[in-house]
């Protein structure tokens, strides 16, 4: 039984700290986008999705894994529907990250052309950015439609 408190507390800590580093990593985009300097935002950009990758690769890593042990260690069988539901989803919130983080290093590469050049970020950027952030919000309703599926557990 301590070998399943132990897969418990590490499958919460996979699916909670990259939910909670991904706000603060927003927060820190936000401010930089917000202070309109190319450079600022590249530098900024490269730091959110180098963290982003190694949080959200982690995690996707991890959830399976420990998730199974706690599913075989409870005894439970692996066909469930909220098992697979949020399998599913975290299939799914992957890809959105994946399209997320694409957006991410086109305006990287957007910002880096604006600070070679000595002028402001284009036009292009926003638009990238707005696709990147509803991708991202997806890919944040995936989650929380995961974490209700694994504290709900609907039989």
């Amino acid at each position: 039984m301590e070998s399943y408190q132990t897969f418990r507390i590490l499958h919460g800590a996979a699916a909670v700290l990259p939910f909670l580093a991904i706000i603060g990593l927003a927060w820190y985009g936000w401010r930089s986008w917000r202070g309109g300097d190319a450079g600022k935002i590249a530098t900024a950009l490269q730091r959110i999705g180098l963290a982003g990758w190694v949080l959200v690769a982690g995690s996707i890593a991890s959830l399976p894994v420990t998730g199974w042990q706690m599913v075989h260690g409870a005894g439970l069988p692996l066909g469930q529907t909220w098992l697979l539901g949020s399998a599913c989803l975290l299939i799914v919130a992957t890809l959105f990250w994946l399209l997320f983080t694409t957006r991410l290093w086109r305006i990287r590469g957007l910002a880096l052309v604006a600070q070679s050049s000595g002028e402001p970020i284009s036009a292009g950027a926003a638009r990238q950015w707005k696709y990147g952030l509803a991708f991202f919000v997806l890919a944040l309703l995936c989650v929380i439609a995961i974490l209700v599926l694994m504290i709900s557990k609907p039989v």
